[in-house]
């Protein structure tokens, strides 16, 4: 039996049988895996906590014939303050969602591990705005799966910048304000130019940014409609984030 160690983060898990349990973990070195995690839901498992969602172990599997086990998991860390938010609860439900479906199953997960850890980090911190935090993720994730946005100038005349640019989502370009020619999403240049940030930045430099409010909300806007046309996926999490954010925003008598 081929037996390996690899750190990762649980992104989804299963339930299967009386106590066992399906997770499909992110790994730097191995990408996406989906293993058996057998008796994990029994009341005194030790694979309890380690195989729940959100969960970032140093796990040891052993793949037998064509199945993948965990045999054991040491919890490197359970992002647990994610509990004291229920729309920082919702919001990273929805990332590693959309992490389960859209990072390619072949080759390295390293650059996808650290764009997730690294978000569930500031929403546990609550550090950033959570807007933010959902452009950055939804577009730096259609990067690395290979969708990356022509952002760099304007598709018709070349021009880098102009007061006014339009994003259209569905082909990932933008326009000019001489060459818009059909809708599109109107984009102030510095929201441009945060999006630029977020496409082509270094990663120790991606979440160094800041936005007005205003702002903030035509980004994200903007990169969920990017998104969602790349990935031609509909996702139950981020409706649900949606009811979140709609019902804390309704005041209370």
């Amino acid at each position: 039996m081929d037996k390996f160690n690899a750190d990762g983060i649980v992104i989804r898990v299963q339930a299967t049988g009386e106590t066992t349990r399906i997770i499909t973990v992110l790994t730097a070195e191995h990408g996406v895996l989906r293993a058996f995690a057998k008796g994990a839901r029994g009341a005194k498992s030790k694979l309890q906590s380690a195989t729940s969602l959100f969960a970032f172990c140093r796990f040891s599997f052993v793949r037998s014939k064509e199945s993948l086990i965990v045999r054991e998991a040491d919890i490197k860390e359970i992002f647990f303050d994610l509990r004291n938010s229920l729309e920082a609860l919702a919001l990273a439900q929805y990332f590693c969602d959309a992490a389960a479906r859209t990072i390619p199953e072949d080759g390295t997960g390293e650059e996808f591990l650290r764009l997730l850890l690294n978000s569930l980090h500031f929403l546990c911190k609550n550090s950033k705005d959570k807007r933010q935090l959902k452009a950055i993720f939804e577009l730096r994730l259609a990067v690395l799966s290979g969708y990356c946005p022509n952002i760099v100038a304007c598709a018709h005349c070349a021009a880098f910048e102009s007061e006014i640019m339009y994003f259209d989502p569905l082909r990932g370009t933008l326009a000019c304000n001489n060459c818009a020619q059909s809708e599109g999403i109107a984009l102030p240049l510095s929201v441009v130019s945060a999006m630029r940030h977020i496409v082509f930045a270094p990663f120790d430099r991606l979440f160094s940014f800041s936005l007005a409010a205003p702002l903030l909300q035509v980004l994200e806007e903007c990169a969920e409609h990017y998104f969602l046309a790349v990935t031609q996926q509909k996702f139950k999490t981020l409706e649900y984030y949606r009811s979140v954010c709609t019902l804390q925003s309704v005041p209370y008598d």
